[in-house]
């Protein structure tokens, strides 16, 4: 299985012991990781040429780290803070109709009941996993929601929804 795998997160810590696990889950694996909302934002567009098997997304972000160069941000971003910020990343992709289907695996410190209001408006292709120190739930749920390479015989790969 060579999946790409997008990482949304903006603790290093937590992105790097992520990205550990999952490579070693995954060695064929191709992951990046954004940091921002602002930069998944920034590579939206990108997803549909470079389309991702499956998003891990962090719930709370930063919209930008601070720097001569960052942007303001924009009215809904700036009123809605950080604590939501991977649900307005999320919503973003599945208004996409190209995007739609690529599933996003919330992870996240939050409690399932927290995330409930806002999930339910999202697409199907949604999951939670609670951040733990044992990773191994997060790769499993990974390949759960990935297709082998060589089940797809040469077709664009499309990501299954379980």
């Amino acid at each position: 299985m060579n999946p790409f795998i997008v990482i949304v997160e903006d603790d290093h810590l937590q992105e790097d012991l992520l990205r550990d696990r999952l490579h070693r889950a995954f060695p064929a694996a191709r992951i990046d990781t954004l940091v921002t909302e602002q930069e998944f934002r920034q590579r939206l567009v990108d997803f549909r040429t470079d389309r991702p098997d499956v998003i891990i997304m962090d719930v709370m972000l930063r919209w930008a780290f601070a720097s001569p160069t960052t942007t303001e941000p924009p009215a809904e971003v700036a009123s809605g803070g950080y604590q939501r910020a991977g649900f307005r990343c999320a919503e973003l992709l599945f208004q996409d109709a190209a995007l739609r289907d690529i599933p996003v695996i919330y992870y996240t410190i939050l409690e399932g009941g927290d995330l409930e209001p806002d999930t339910r408006r999202l697409s199907g292709s949604t999951t939670y996993v609670r951040k733990s120190k044992d990773h191994e739930y997060l790769a499993r749920k990974v390949r759960d929601l990935v297709r082998p390479a060589d089940a797809h015989n040469g077709a664009p790969r499309r990501s299954i929804v379980t």
